[in-house]
């Protein structure tokens, strides 16, 4: 084998070794990142927030780092900086950073929200309304067909449809009041300001409160329930005049004092239809109950 040959094949084999360092280099570099990644969330869930953005600060020091999961550890330590340790200066930077590394990132939304509150909070209330009107994520109501926009809120359009709609949902006799021009105007003044106190709250992430998750969630267990009722229960309970007398007859003096049938009517029906109600929506429960082999154990029921 010739000298020239010789040094090809240690030079080729070089370029190999190189590549498959460079492949090691790369894959412990993946492990390494996950597992500050993984050590920073546990220091954050443990309240230790300074020692967890150590951890997040090792990660965006490593040479090469992609740009989408630079911009990721820079919304994670802007998080910490706004959630946990209230420094809205640093927040504000570290949203920044994030938003300008990766402008189309699952984050930007709250990103930007968060920043606005941020500039708000560390009293650069010009910065805040800037980054408010600039920013894409605000819903922004259509406007339909001989609509009328009856305020503004920055880039934002409230509509007079949007405003009747909500009138249309109050007693009648406040919509009454709401008729007149003079009252419509104050009630859309008042529409505005909860807007406004409704916007503050989500962008200070209100809206991850506990106590508000909890409310929530009951709220639209109950919606369900009600739904569920009126479809499946409600068409069970079927009123016949008849049995409706009997059930005056059979409560007469009781309930009814001895009072005519006709000057007690409507309270007999209204009374029996609870009566039906109530014992259709016992009957469902049993069943379902069955299905589900309910099982109640009173000893431990204290």
């Amino acid at each position: 084998m010739t000298q020239r040959w010789v040094v090809k094949i240690i030079v080729a084999g070089l370029a190999v070794l190189m590549m498959l360092s460079s492949c090691q280099d790369g894959a412990d570099s993946t492990v390494l990142i996950e597992q500050h990644k993984k050590l920073a969330g546990e220091l954050r869930d443990t309240k230790l927030y300074a020692a967890a953005i150590e951890e997040y600060q090792k990660i965006l020091a490593f040479p090469g780092l992609d740009t989408r999961t630079r911009a990721n550890i820079n919304y994670l330590v802007g998080r910490i900086y706004f959630e946990n340790l209230a420094d809205y200066r640093q927040a504000a930077a570290y949203y920044v950073r994030a938003r300008s590394l990766d402008p189309q990132g699952s984050f930007v939304v709250e990103a930007s929200k968060n920043l606005v509150a941020a500039l708000e909070r560390s009293g650069q209330l010009l910065d805040a309304r800037r980054e408010l009107g600039a920013a894409t994520d605000i819903d922004t109501a259509a406007s339909s067909a001989g609509d009328l926009m009856v305020a503004r809120i920055g880039k934002d359009t409230i509509w007079l449809s949007e405003v009747e709609q909500q009138i249309q949902t109050l007693p009648v006799e406040i919509q009454k009041q709401l008729a007149l021009p003079e009252e419509k105007v104050r009630y859309v003044e008042q529409y505005v300001g909860l807007e406004l106190m409704y916007r503050a709250a989500v962008r200070e992430n209100y809206d991850r409160d506990p106590g508000i998750l909890k409310q929530q969630q009951e709220y639209n267990k109950q919606l369900l329930i009600n739904k569920y009722v009126i479809d499946n229960v409600m068409p069970e309970v079927r009123i016949d005049t008849m049995d409706v007398r009997n059930f005056f007859e059979a409560n007469r003096e009781e309930r009814y004092k001895g009072a005519p049938y006709d000057s007690v009517k409507a309270q007999v029906f209204i009374d029996y239809q609870g009566e039906k109600t109530q014992q259709a929506f016992l009957d469902y429960i049993k069943r379902l109950s069955e299905v589900e082999k309910v099982e109640i154990i009173d000893q431990n029921i204290k």
